[in-house]
């Protein structure tokens, strides 16, 4: 038995030529937070996250190299 993905990413590649249960966990973690002040700097407001997602704010100039360059990846072009 092979666990991975399709294009062999995942972080453990195991082999078994037993029978029974295999089972994986990982510990690890990570969780995102609003920074209001970054969002300032950034909006020139404090806006939190859910906001700047589901409202139409402008993208900072900040972003504009950063759209550009994830547009050329996505079928979407008009960078909004």
């Amino acid at each position: 038995m092979i666990v991975a993905d399709a294009y062999m990413t995942a972080e453990i590649l195991s082999w078994s030529r037993s029978k029974g249960l295999f089972a994986g966990v990982s510990l690890s973690g990570a969780s995102l937070r609003p920074d209001r002040d970054s969002n300032l700097e950034l909006y020139g407001a404090k806006l939190d996250n859910k906001q700047i997602l589901m409202t139409k704010t402008e993208p900072p100039p900040a972003a504009h190299a950063l759209i550009a360059e994830l547009d050329k990846y996505s079928m979407r072009k008009d960078g909004k």
